[in-house]
């Protein structure tokens, strides 16, 4: 006999019990917050080490003010449909832990909470909106930035160049420009993922507060991939005009112009959102519906305290299994192939040194080989992959992790003519180190940008073996 016959039968069992019905649903919201509390763990750390933008905050912080202002209107009877999603989702996201790279089993768990929250949500409030600011809650920043911040910046030099091209001589090869003869680069900055993220963050918020529909959500996103693509790409075009024509802008003008921009997108998007709808129409449901789902599940079930007694044994069996896997041993690290590393750099001998405690666990889990040397001056990181990964990460992304802030970000060409993009990393209290880095092709092509690399790494157009050269000196070195 299922639990569903037990509770038709038998309602008293579980209801005069248990008291399932009185349970309010912002403690099913938080037991299953709990049970995903793996992926609330990891991000937090992404947060804390500084590995990724913080903006996810401000994602978290609008979904627990559209709780908080209908907490007098949360369902006591959650949408079936909806809660099994949920329930479903905590399921595949508990399994998924430690299976996927942790970004695409977060983006399971976010699903699956925003599924949940959904199923008490009253049903006037449109899902899209809310799943697309649990999506934006995760630091996802650092790796839009690696895999779409090339293209991007692809994308807006071109326009950047037709939009030149009638007061310049502009010409484009890959991400850079030559304006009237000087290399401008259109660098990560530039690639817009900031704006995109604040401005569909914009676009979920207002649709929230303006009520509305999932139709009329998803026939508006397009115009918010349009506004943004236009603000960069004017943002952009100001900025190259300016250093073409001999005068760079100061670090000042580039921050403003920048504000400027991004409050007309988001102006824009919120305007394109739309005011609030009438009182009269805002009664008529707005979220996405399950009827056929919901009707299935009513007849299956026919007590609907089963459904939350089903949905409260998922969540603690995936409570249980995050403690587990919390508490097995870790996994023995790859095994690498060997692989011999330059004895010498510019005539000046190596000498390996020994991992650092973090570069050791890096390690662990690298798809390659890394070592770290000096040549008495500087300490050289070297890591060799065979094949487009994610993990060969931006230096910069490193030394923020470990509490550097970098700054002057530029390239440069060292004593041999090679490109190197460097830059300033100071620890607050401690040394200041000049940090360069290069990717280098078994043709001997050099990147100076990790995203270019992976596209023509993945393209066919760069071969492997590939690696990646970090040199950091100290500042009273240089």
């Amino acid at each position: 006999m299922n639990l569903a016959h037990i509770a038709s039968a038998h309602p008293r069992m579980i209801d005069g019990g248990i008291r399932l019905d009185r349970v309010p649903a912002a403690a099913w919201l938080a037991l299953q917050t709990v049970a995903l509390w793996p992926t609330w763990t990891w991000m937090a750390r992404r947060v804390v080490d500084g590995s990724d933008d913080p903006l996810g905050l401000l994602a978290i912080a609008a979904l627990v003010a559209l709780v908080a202002s209908l907490r007098g209107e949360l369902r006591a009877a959650p949408r079936l449909g909806w809660l099994l999603l949920a329930s479903l989702g905590t399921l595949a996201a508990t399994a998924l832990h430690g299976v996927l790279p942790p970004l695409l089993s977060g983006l399971v768990a976010v699903l699956a909470w925003a599924c949940g929250l959904l199923a008490f949500l009253p049903r006037r409030v449109s899902a899209l909106p809310v799943a697309g600011l649990a999506v934006l809650a995760l630091p996802l920043l650092s790796s839009l930035q690696f895999y779409a911040g090339y293209p991007l910046r692809v994308l807006t030099a071109e326009a950047s160049r037709w939009l030149l091209m009638p007061g310049f001589d502009v010409a484009r090869e890959g991400s850079t420009l030559w304006v009237d003869g000087q290399l401008v680069i259109v660098d990560a900055p530039c690639s817009g993922v900031q704006m995109v993220w604040l401005g569909y963050f914009t676009a979920c918020v207002v649709a929230l507060w303006a009520r509305r529909s999932d139709r009329s959500f998803a026939a508006r996103l397009p115009v918010v991939g349009l506004l943004v693509l236009i603000g960069n790409v004017v943002r952009n075009s100001v900025l190259v005009a300016l250093e073409g024509a001999g005068q760079a802008p100061a670090p000042w003008v580039h921050d403003a112009l920048g504000l400027l921009v991004l409050a007309a997108v988001c102006a824009g998007i919120a305007r394109a959102m739309g005011r609030a709808m009438p009182v009269n129409a805002s009664a008529s449901p707005a979220g996405l519906s399950m009827p056929w789902l919901e009707r299935w599940l009513a007849n299956r079930f026919v007590h609907r305290i089963a459904h939350k007694a089903l949905f409260g044994v998922a969540m603690a069996v995936c409570a249980v299994a995050s403690v587990a896997q919390a508490w097995q041993a870790p996994a023995s690290p790859p095994a690498h192939a060997f692989h011999e590393w330059p004895s010498t750099w510019d005539g000046a001998p190596l000498r390996p040194l020994a991992l650092s405690e973090v570069e050791h666990r890096f390690a662990q889990r690298f798809p390659g080989a890394i070592a770290r040397m000096t040549d008495g001056q500087g300490v050289f990181v070297l890591r060799h992959v065979a094949s487009p990964t994610r993990m060969l990460h931006p230096a910069a992304d490193c030394y923020r992790a470990l509490g550097y802030r970098v700054a002057q970000v530029r390239l440069e060409n060292d004593a041999q003519q090679r490109l190197w993009r460097c830059f300033s990393a100071v620890r607050k209290h401690g040394e200041t180190l000049r940090v360069c880095e290069r990717i280098v092709d078994a043709d001997g092509r050099a990147f100076t940008d990790t995203s270019a690399w992976y596209w023509a790494a993945a393209a066919g157009q760069s071969p492997g073996p590939w690696q990646a050269v970090t040199v950091a000196r100290s500042m009273g070195d240089l």
